[in-house]
């Protein structure tokens, strides 16, 4: 039974990473002036949520690296721009580990607001954007495109954007969790 659920969890990390990269692609994201609205840390957060930290910084680490990779290739700062994914994953992770009786996706399904889970997921987002500022900001320095106005001029607005991305998959997030409950999958 043990080797069977090792299985699932695999398989759905598998195909969570895969998400991932479906939505980090141009066309599912969009990208005005430095800020980017996208649901890529959607996957990362319903990972964390099902199985911990460790799966959850796996996944974004994955499927960010093939972002990065397909998009910018290797360069000095693609750690950096790994950091916030990887965060969100371990933060949202750990907080479902702490929260047990809160986070448990049984729980987050049957209350009316989940409002730990709201609450983790928005803070979450705030640090990712604070995060991927910052990797904006080295890598704008090192490769000499820094402009006051690209980096931190948008800083406010990918707060807010990070906030209500963060908001919207905890509404997606919850008939999901539902769904894969009924499935037998959880």
């Amino acid at each position: 039974m043990q080797k069977k659920k090792t299985v699932v969890r695999l398989t759905i990390n598998a195909m969570l990473i895969a998400i991932y990269i479906v939505l980090s692609l141009p066309i599912m994201t969009l990208n005005v002036g430095g800020l980017k609205f996208t649901f890529e840390h959607f996957p990362v957060v319903l990972c964390a949520v099902l199985f911990g930290p460790i799966d959850g910084i796996i996944v974004g680490v994955l499927g960010e690296l093939v972002n990065q990779m397909t998009t910018f290739g290797i360069t000095p700062t693609t750690a950096l721009w790994i950091l916030p994914i990887a965060f969100r994953g371990f933060f949202m992770g750990m907080g479902s580990v702490i929260l047990k009786k809160h986070m448990q996706p049984s729980a987050i399904v049957q209350k009316k607001v989940p409002i730990m889970f709201f609450i983790l997921c928005v803070v979450s987002g705030i640090c990712s954007s604070c995060l991927n500022t910052l990797a904006l900001y080295v890598d704008s320095k090192m490769f000499g495109y820094y402009s006051v106005a690209l980096v931190w001029g948008a800083f406010s607005m990918r707060i807010i954007i990070g906030a209500i991305t963060s908001i919207l998959m905890v509404f997606i997030i919850k008939p999901i969790l539902h769904a894969l409950k009924r499935a037998h999958l959880l």
